[in-house]
């Protein structure tokens, strides 16, 4: 292939999160010529020892994690380029270096992509010699929810309205105590403890306003990392709570009427989408919180500020001047973390700055192996990441056809469960 620009692996660990942010990365840097291998995270690596050398997209790791990922992608003959999934906000700078960021391994990172400038100065504060390989660059999960690419998602946002018509999301994040191996995490420390008072005052919450607004639906999304039917037991005797974890967050977003949360990073997508955030904030720690998460919605700090918002909300006309006020006190919270432009976009700058990147020699294409890949079955990566089908990739790829009123083909072939190999024809 005349432009053929080399090989690119983009693991996935977390589908609902990262998959469509990563097809989106595909398919442009397919157009630009690159062969990618995309999947599940387990066999993209697995891949990544038999495919060519190329670029390893690193999502970020802690610790040994992350050192095992490098140096193995490194050892295979890549090079590595890395965007932390968990990089957007910092809490505790110190911890996030120690963490996720160990410096010791900056050296085996060709390019370090950051969310914002508040991440890159972290770094480079720690790391000044690593200052001109750190480059901002954004997200693209951020990317799909400009208005250019929200017809993605708009026959999912008609489908989720016809089924739940007006409702609202409720987005928690308490994996720590409510995990998903469904057994309650009984440690006595201080940060356990206050995730585990967080969740009984959501659960107190979500009981008061579906007993307030009977005839309003309540979707209750959990973190990936959250035991689900815990909390289906808890309100399978209320008709109008639904717990559903299913897809990207974008679409139940976009369908939503208001977002309720509390300290969750789904708060900044929520605000970027254009929708109200009920902030709810029973309990506070000067150690555990993350102030800006909650500075983007409006707060409430027990249950019958939030239900009088709410009330508030569903006039419609008081809601949208109440929103407006709302985004203009968080925009400015909102730039130390991420520069948002609607007309700017992270995959765009992401393929700039790998065409900078010349690996090591390698040929076009090696005979690929006899057999598919494969691995034995995980139950964790399984909950995490339950499949990938080739139809799955070719929908995604037709509605970004769509989107660019174009005709692009491509090559889609499966090497093994939940991985694939992707070509523009």
């Amino acid at each position: 292939m005349g432009n053929f620009k080399g090989w690119l692996y983009l693991p996935v660990e977390i589908k609902v999160r990262e998959l469509d942010a990563k097809l989106l990365l595909a398919y442009y840097a397919a157009i630009e010529g690159y062969y990618v291998i995309i999947g599940e995270h387990r066999m993209v690596e697995l891949a990544s020892t038999v495919y060519p050398n190329g670029i390893f997209f690193s999502k970020g790791y802690p610790k040994g994690f992350r050192k095992r990922i490098i140096t193995n992608a490194k050892s295979n003959g890549h090079m590595v380029v890395e965007l932390d999934e968990e990089g957007l906000i910092l809490s505790n700078t110190t911890q996030y270096l120690n963490d996720r960021m160990k410096l010791e391994m900056l050296h085996s990172i060709t390019q370090e992509y950051c969310w914002g400038e508040f991440q890159k100065e972290t770094i480079t504060n720690a790391a000044p010699t690593f200052a001109s390989n750190c480059h901002i660059v954004g997200h693209p999960r951020f990317d799909l929810l400009k208005s250019k690419f929200r017809p993605l998602y708009k026959k999912d946002v008609e489908d989720i309205r016809n089924k739940y018509h007006e409702f609202v999301l409720i987005n928690t994040r308490f994996s720590l105590y409510n995990s998903i191996t469904e057994k309650k995490n009984q440690n006595t420390d201080a940060l356990t403890l206050y995730i585990k008072c967080l969740y009984h005052h959501f659960l107190k919450l979500v009981k008061v306003m579906c007993e307030r607004f009977p005839n309003t639906n309540f979707i209750v999304r959990p973190h990936p990392g959250e035991s689900i039917n815990s909390y289906r037991a808890i309100f399978s005797q209320y008709p109008n709570v639904h717990v559903i974890h299913e897809g990207n967050i974008i679409k139940w977003l976009m369908a939503a009427e208001v977002i309720v949360q509390n300290g969750c990073t789904s708060s900044i997508e929520a605000f970027l989408a254009g929708k109200p955030i009920i902030s709810y904030i029973p309990i506070t720690s000067e150690a555990y919180d993350v102030v800006f998460l909650n500075e983007l919605g409006i707060k409430a700090k027990n249950t019958k500020e939030v239900t009088n918002i709410l009330e508030t909300m569903i006039n419609k006309s008081i809601a949208d001047n109440i929103h407006k006020e709302q985004r203009k006190e968080s925009e400015k919270y909102l730039s130390k973390y991420y520069k948002w432009s609607n007309e700017e976009f992270s995959y765009v700058e992401i393929l700039r700055l790998l065409s900078t990147i010349k690996p090591t020699p390698f040929s076009e294409r090696l005979s690929p192996p006899q057999k598919t890949l494969y691995l034995k079955e995980n139950k964790k990566v399984k909950h995490f990441f339950s499949s990938l089908t080739k139809s799955e990739i070719q929908l995604f790829f037709s509605k970004l056809n769509e989107v660019e009123n174009c005709n692009s083909h491509f090559n889609i072939n499966k090497l093994g469960k939940n991985l694939y190999e992707i070509q523009k024809k």
